[in-house]
């Protein structure tokens, strides 16, 4: 796949321009698991978002908790884009009504202005998500990444246990997938995905050294169409501790 093709601009008017019914499910999901997890941010974690792409909310949500957060990404217009739009900049801010979704939320509600915290915690850096260093991060998202670049399931595996083992034991962590996606197109290029279904995806957890995982399936019934695929499926959990 060459992902020097790919639009980032294009993707983002695509997904991002307003906060889609399935969005807002994800983002209250996710952001209650954190509030749990992480209980109030008195002492603030090493983050990661890998291959953040043009999608800030995953940042946005662990924000509260990040001393220092590491957006990751190999696309080059990707990276383009991440400089451009990550910074604070004049303006109106495209993220705000993400944020509307959880401003009042116990912890969010302390983040006094979120762009600019975002603009001083983060860095953007080009890597591929399998070169990912081992046990770096206390905290981490990966959203659409590891099924979104591939139709080889065992490198859609390998991408999972990557993104898994790029956190110290015991992280908290969110991975977010599209069920049944059957590819995905940007601007006339088609670009691939593996076929996630509920059943596959428990059948891979159970595999992974991970616990206290919860899987969020996105009612459609409710949602914005984006054609191409079933659902969107949200993984919660912890890196489970190894002993001895």
């Amino acid at each position: 796949m060459q992902w020097s093709d790919f639009d980032a601009g294009e993707y983002y008017k695509i997904n991002y321009v307003s906060v889609l019914p399935e969005d807002a499910q994800i983002i209250q999901c996710a952001s209650k698991f954190l509030i749990e997890a992480c209980g109030p941010p008195s002492a603030l974690k090493r983050a990661v978002d890998v291959g953040a792409g043009t999608n800030l909310y995953p940042s946005l949500l662990m924000i509260p908790w990040a001393e220092r957060i590491v957006l990751t990404e190999y696309a080059s217009d990707n990276i383009d884009w991440l400089r451009k739009n990550v910074a604070t900049a004049p303006g109106g801010w495209p993220w705000r009504p993400f944020w509307e979704v959880v401003a009042d939320l116990p912890c969010y509600r302390a983040v006094g202005d979120p762009r600019r915290r975002l603009a001083d915690a983060h860095e953007v850096r080009m890597q591929s998500i399998f070169d990912l260093p081992e046990r770096t991060w206390d905290l981490g998202s990966m959203f659409f990444v590891a099924d979104g670049m591939t139709t080889d399931e065992a490198e859609f595996e390998l991408a999972v246990r990557k993104f898994l083992a790029a956190l110290l034991p015991g992280s908290p962590f969110l991975m977010a997938f599209m069920e049944g996606s059957r590819g995905y197109v940007v601007r006339g290029k088609r670009f691939p995905s593996v076929k996630i279904t509920p059943r596959s995806l428990d059948a891979l957890l159970a595999n992974l050294p991970v616990t206290g995982t919860s899987v969020l399936r996105t009612d459609n019934s409710v949602r914005a169409l984006r054609s191409g695929y079933d659902a969107m499926l949200l993984v919660t959990g912890f890196v489970a501790i190894e002993l001895g």
